[in-house]
């Protein structure tokens, strides 16, 4: 019987994580053991390495917030139970996160999965996609016809064209290259601007103004945050979900937040998911299956062997608009065994 694992352990905020032989963990009461298939690389997981996101996990840790495997164990639990030998995808706060051949996660934080989905596929169900339909739930709420998003030719911006368009909410997306219009055109996008042009602010102050668009979504901080915000029109509202300039949010005006009733404030999808009751956290499980493979699906650029995850990292740092980087755990296996059949 195995009592080891292969993992990627990090043994203290901002050190190298490296590879190691540890333990296979015991799940508790609420939560199951997973045999990991595959598990994506998020901005969320860079910023965690880095020690720069806040997290329940104490170190030394297996970080990895996200993937998608085979239940094997129940710690204690009618969920965990009904849960063994089915395929998830999972979202773990533990210690023993999604870069380890073995998991563990709360069994309200794994969904089951269709036959018609591939475990691959379902890697990468929970932290962009739950985010994507949160926001538009947020959105609604503001009852604005219209979102500006910052990063929008990340899969998370992508998800977001695709989502908020077929839910009646217009995208205006703010890119940095020209050589990303193409890509969000074949997602639906009718709103492009380049932040790097030099009538950018203009233009982006003629078409929130003329569509009222009042909430904007922010991946970057530093100082675009507050020329964007200030910009928008009268009490506009800038929620804060990430933070790629690696710089505080700036540039935020006084008189924006005095006289014209403008605010910035943080969006955290665990804490925003954690002020839902039971019900509501169901039904939102359901509507994100029904899309997985449609609105909320995600595209793969590059998998690697667990044993490679330093490769992968830096791949993905490089080419984030390209796809996610999925960490696998028989992948050497599977392709020795391949060139074995040849």
């Amino acid at each position: 019987m195995q009592i080891s694992m292969r993992a990627v352990v990090l043994e203290g905020p901002g050190q190298e994580a490296v590879m190691k032989e540890i333990p296979i963990p015991t799940p508790q009461s609420g939560q199951v053991l997973i045999k990991v298939d595959s598990a994506p690389i998020n901005p969320s997981d860079i910023a965690f390495l880095h020690g720069a996101y806040s997290s329940n996990k104490q170190f030394p840790c297996v970080p990895g917030f996200e993937g998608s495997g085979t239940v094997i164990a129940n710690g204690g639990g009618i969920m965990g139970w009904r849960l063994v030998g089915k395929r998830v995808a999972f979202y773990s706060q533990s210690q023993f996160g999604s870069y380890g051949e073995y998991s563990i996660a709360d069994a309200m934080g794994c969904l089951e999965l269709d036959n018609d989905i591939t475990l691959q596929e379902a890697s990468c169900s929970f932290v962009n996609p739950l985010t994507v339909i949160s926001m538009l739930e947020v959105a609604k709420d503001h009852k604005t016809q219209a979102v500006v998003h910052t990063a929008a030719a990340s899969q998370l911006g992508r998800m977001m064209i695709r989502h908020f368009q077929a839910n009646g909410v217009r995208v205006i997306n703010i890119i940095r290259r020209d050589a990303q219009v193409d890509m969000l055109k074949k997602e639906g996008a009718d709103i492009i601007l380049n932040q790097s042009d030099s009538d950018f602010l203009d233009k982006l102050k003629n078409v929130t103004q003329t569509l009222r668009a009042t909430v904007f979504f922010d991946a970057l901080g530093g100082e675009l945050t507050g020329q964007i915000l200030e910009a928008m029109p009268n009490h506009s509202i800038c929620y804060v979900y990430g933070g790629l300039s690696l710089k505080p949010v700036g540039n935020v005006s006084i008189l924006d937040l005095i006289f014209k009733d403008k605010k910035v404030q943080g969006f955290w999808l665990t804490q925003y998911l954690k002020k839902k009751n039971i019900v509501s956290q169901a039904l939102l499980l359901n509507q994100l299956k029904g899309l997985l493979k449609t609105n909320l699906k995600t595209i793969v650029a590059k998998t690697v062997d667990v044993s490679d995850f330093k490769e992968g990292l830096e791949f993905y740092k490089k080419n984030m608009s390209e796809g996610k980087v999925l960490i696998r755990y028989d992948q050497k296996q599977s392709q020795q065994q391949q060139l074995q059949q040849q």
